[in-house]
């Protein structure tokens, strides 16, 4: 039975280490790409990055 438990909270802890992840790439990406949406489409490159006090970080 102690066994059991162990082997599932492995497993809960190795599910949510890869959730987290993904999460976190998607989270990057999706900060990364509206940046370059922004200056591509809506301002059509007017002002640079630090004009518009954007980090690209």
């Amino acid at each position: 039975m102690v066994d059991q438990v162990f082997a599932l909270m492995g497993w809960i802890v190795a599910f949510g280490t890869i959730l987290g992840g993904v999460c976190a790439g998607v989270a990057r990406i999706i900060s990364r790409d509206s940046i370059k949406y922004d200056m591509i489409f809506l301002w059509d490159n007017r002002y640079t990055l630090e004009e518009l006090e954007l980090k690209t970080r």
